[in-house]
């Protein structure tokens, strides 16, 4: 999830002067006083249906791809990155599970397979925090739990994982500053069902024969303020968001064999069309790693791509457009994390 900035940046390329870019950066910045809490209409209600197409035990075959969107300059010496605006140094954050500021985690147990997405808002960089910290342990945290069998699998099993999860954060010794949005699939074995939970822009689609048969409703309090998990101190002047795991939209599908999940952070879905995502899909000959891996890569680099060229009408260009009343062009430049898992009882 990009600063703020990017977003009115953006919106300056149509409005010009400081004093529109500014209303946009002060505006992004109010704290939602909203209570309620946001699920599609789906939400707590299984969507299930008796498939005859699965008759033995399913799991995931599941490639991941990501990129680093950043305008960043690192420090090779020191291992520090520095953004190019003055923004104080931060020291980076190693993992194995993060793409830029992004995180994602795959786990299984003996009911079923786990997979998750989580955006670190990049706005904490101004402060000298590593926004991936706080998505890279959020998403950590889910995987342990999975791994160490502490969840079962049922349609309120992914609410209660990313509410233990969080918990776990905030338990932490050394205090986790940050926040992010999440989104987390799991599919039955047995079933043949996936559960889904979202909170906040990123999310999932279902792909069957082509075609977009189910995907996660966006949670946003206003134009790209998503709904986001938070740690902060009291930090005088600063009004933040802060929303509980409680308020992830949860849902429930059947699923066939061969169906397609695309898990990924905000930089796809800003970045992509529904039909570029359906295009490299349906390029899926046999369901191996190596070809899911192919278009997994393929899906992140032309949303790299688009997200840095100023005159690609995104999906994100068009939806200011739509919440602003104004004329915008260009991609969103944010970092890019795809999980593609494909439904199939074959194994290896």
């Amino acid at each position: 999830m990009q600063s703020l900035a990017i977003c009115a940046r953006l919106v300056a390329r149509a409005v010009s002067g400081t004093e529109a870019e500014n209303f946009l950066y002060n505006s992004l910045l109010r704290l939602s006083t909203s209570s309620s809490i946001h699920h599609s209409q789906q939400s707590n209600r299984l969507a299930i249906t008796p498939s005859p197409t699965i008759t033995r035990s399913v799991h995931l075959l599941t490639a991941t791809s990501g990129y680093n969107g950043h305008e960043d300059e690192e420090d090779e010496d020191k291992g520090h990155l520095r953004k190019k605006k003055n923004s104080p140094k931060i020291q980076r954050t190693n993992r194995s599970n993060v793409y830029g500021d992004d995180a994602f985690f795959t786990a299984k147990n003996r009911l079923g397979d786990f997979l998750g997405v989580a955006d670190g808002v990049g706005g904490w960089r101004e402060h000298g925090i590593d926004p991936s910290l706080f998505s890279s342990s959020l998403m950590e945290a889910c995987k342990s739990l999975v791994d160490n069998k502490l969840i079962d699998l049922n349609p309120l099993t992914l609410k209660e994982l990313l509410s233990k999860a969080y918990k776990q954060l905030l338990e932490e010794k050394q205090c986790i500053i940050g926040s992010s949005t999440a989104c987390i699939v799991a599919l039955h074995h047995e079933k043949s069902i996936l559960h889904t939970a979202n909170l906040g822009d990123s999310g999932f689609v279902i792909i069957r024969k082509n075609a977009i048969v189910h995907r996660s409703q966006e949670q946003q309090h206003y134009f790209n303020s998503p709904f986001q998990l938070s740690i902060h101190p009291e930090m005088k002047g600063q009004r933040l968001i802060a929303d509980r795991p409680e308020q992830a939209s949860i849902t429930s599908f059947n699923v066939e064999e061969n169906d397609c999940i695309l898990v990924a952070t905000d930089g796809i879905w800003d970045n992509l069309p529904d039909s570029t995502i359906l295009e490299e899909v349906n390029k899926l000959a046999e369901p191996t790693l190596d070809n899911l891996q192919q278009i997994a890569h393929a899906l992140a680099k032309r949303a790299l791509d688009n997200g840095h060229d100023p005159k690609f009408n995104s999906p994100f260009a068009k939806n200011a457009k739509k919440a602003l009343g104004i004329n915008i062009i260009g991609g969103k430049p944010d970092d890019v994390t795809v999980l593609l898992a494909i439904v199939t009882s074959k194994c290896g």
